[in-house]
C-alpha cells in the first residue's frame, strides 16, 4: 500500500473512470480488496448511477495503487571456477527467503516520481548488490569439492589409508578425470574394511587444487 514519509498508510487508492480512462476520479464508495487475486469487490448496497451507466456502455474502468507480491524473485549466479573447462560444473543453490528485498514503483503509478510533502520520496529498495557480495562470499568460503564418488573394490585391501592421492595410469580409463584435469586432485577421504562382503570401500573426494 502507498504510505506517507513517515509509514503510515493512505490505504487503497481506488480510481474510476466512466469514460473508458480519458479521465478518473477517487472512487468514494466501499469496496474491497481480494486477497487471494489483483482485483477489488464493490461492496455497496447499491452502485451509484454514473457506475451503471458507464457498466452498460462498456466504459467503466477502475485502476488501484497498491502493493504487489511478483512471483519473481532475486537471483543472481556466481562461479567460482574456470569457464569451459574439463571439468564439470556443479551447482549450489541458496535460497534466502525475505532476506534480500526489491519494492519499485511502477512507472504507471499516479504516485510515481512524486515526492511532495505529504509523501515523500518513494520507498524503494534494490538489495541486488548485496545478494550478489553475499553469494560471491559464500563461494569463495566453501570447500572446493567438485564431486565425491564411493568405490568398492572387489576384493578385500588392506593397504588404502585415509590422505592417499589417487591418480591414473596410461593405461587405466580416467574415471576421475586425473589425466584430463590438471586444476583438481582426488583423495581418499574414507576407507571401510567389509569383512562380511570381503571387500573395502573407499570415499574419493575430487577437489580443486
Amino acid at each position: 500500500m502507498t504510505t506517507d514519509k513517515q509509514g503510515r498508510s493512505l490505504g487503497y487508492y481506488l480510481q474510476v473512470s466512466y469514460d473508458d480512462g480519458d479521465h478518473s476520479w477517487q472512487y468514494l464508495h466501499a469496496f474491497s480488496n481480494l486477497l487471494d487475486e489483483c482485483g477489488v469487490w464493490l461492496s455497496s448496497d447499491q452502485l451509484d448511477v454514473n457506475t451503471w451507466v458507464a457498466a452498460l456502455k462498456g466504459v467503466l474502468k477502475f485502476r488501484i495503487t497498491a502493493s504487489v507480491v511478483s512471483d519473481e524473485r532475486l537471483s543472481c549466479v556466481v562461479a567460482d571456477g574456470p569457464v569451459d573447462s574439463v571439468a564439470p560444473v556443479v551447482e549450489h543453490p541458496i535460497t534466502l527467503p525475505r532476506q534480500f528485498k526489491f519494492r519499485q514503483v511502477s512507472d504507471q503509478s499516479i504516485f510515481a516520481g512524486s515526492c511532495d510533502e505529504t509523501l515523500g520520496m518513494p520507498d524503494e529498495v534494490d538489495d541486488s548488490t548485496a545478494l550478489y557480495e553475499l553469494v560471491r562470499q559464500t563461494a569463495a568460503a566453501s570447500a572446493a569439492t567438485i564431486e565425491t564418488v564411493d568405490v568398492n573394490t572387489p576384493t578385500l585391501v588392506l593397504d588404502y589409508w585415509v590422505g592417499d592421492r589417487v591418480t591414473c595410469s596410461p593405461e587405466s580409463r580416467d574415471l576421475l578425470s586425473g589425466k584430463s584435469d590438471n586444476r583438481s586432485k582426488s583423495q581418499i577421504v574414507r576407507v571401510r574394511m567389509d569383512l562380511a562382503n570381503q571387500c573395502t570401500n573407499l570415499k574419493i573426494v575430487r577437489q580443486r587444487g
